[in-house]
């Protein structure tokens, strides 16, 4: 897994190149302004940010997504039993692994 300053420098060079090919503007008051210097810095550490966590937690958001409701977990239980619920929850955990170390 890359760490944030190798992912800061992956954003930085592709923003960068960006930049100099065909520029990177915001909007202020209906113009079409050049981002400042430290626009970009912080462009960088907001992408860079995203994707770290992304890296490190996007199998948590993913299982979040995937589980049934608390409602339909607890019917599952009561209607198939604990072991019907134990499959389903482990095959959300087989879909969306851990990311190795």
């Amino acid at each position: 897994m890359a760490t944030l300053e190798e992912i800061k420098a992956d954003v930085r060079a592709e923003l960068q190149s960006l930049r100099d090919t065909e520029g990177i503007f915001k909007q202020v008051d209906n113009a079409r302004i050049a981002i400042t210097d430290e626009d970009f810095e912080q462009m960088i550490n907001d992408r860079a940010e995203n994707i770290f966590d992304q890296q490190n937690n996007g199998y948590k958001y993913a299982r979040r997504d995937a589980y049934p409701s608390i409602e339909d977990q607890l019917d599952e239980i009561f209607h198939n039993g604990i072991d019907s619920w134990k499959a389903i929850i482990q095959q959300v955990k087989d879909d969306n692994p851990k990311p190795s170390e």
